[in-house]
């Protein structure tokens, strides 16, 4: 074999393990993404309704074909408070067809007590939906509030994040791709 062909074939074979090396990898986790926790299986999103934010009855499954950040909140509570502008800065940054932040509050009395909150905030850009009972968050299995859950186009939770965090951060818009590429 001539010189030429073995650096050839090294060359090819670098190629080939970083390409398998990326198939691999993990999720990009830095800054207060370390808090995300990766499912561990291919699980689909709960099939429990809520109130969307113009009145109606939905399922997360009228998101399929696109990466949707649910957001569990409330207005009593202030990590939540806390991390809403930057959800709104998210979605304003990224939202479109192919990726949206869902704001779900469990305020119990619905849109009459988390709209006008939302407008003092400032957060006009981004309107909430309501699970006033609480079903899908239960159903979610939810530990606390904030959770945010991420889910992929085809309808599975791709992991969640348990607390606040800056969702327009550069480090959680990595970890956003990442798991919208590897749908």
């Amino acid at each position: 074999m001539t010189v030429r062909k073995i650096a050839l074939a090294a060359m090819l074979a670098a190629v080939l393990a970083s390409q398998a090396g990326l198939a691999g990898a993990e999720p990009p986790q830095q800054g207060d993404m370390v808090k995300f926790v990766p499912s561990a299986e291919d699980r689909p999103a709960p099939d429990i309704p809520f109130i969307s934010a113009a009145g109606q009855p939905i399922k997360l499954d009228s998101y399929r074909g696109k990466t949707v950040l649910v957001n569990f909140w409330a207005t009593w509570c202030p990590p939540c408070v806390k991390e809403l502008p930057s959800l709104e800065r998210l979605n304003a940054e990224i939202g479109g067809p192919d990726f949206e932040v869902v704001l779900i509050s469990i305020d119990r009395g619905g849109a009459r007590i988390y709209e006008p909150f939302l407008e003092k905030l400032g957060i006009v850009n981004l309107r909430s939906a309501a699970d006033s009972k609480a079903d899908l968050l239960r159903a979610f299995k939810a530990p606390g509030l904030p959770t945010t859950y991420l889910i992929g186009p085809d309808g599975s939770i791709r992991g969640r994040l348990v607390g606040d965090a800056e969702w327009d951060s550069a480090a959680a818009k990595d970890l956003i791709k990442y798991y919208a590429s590897s749908s």
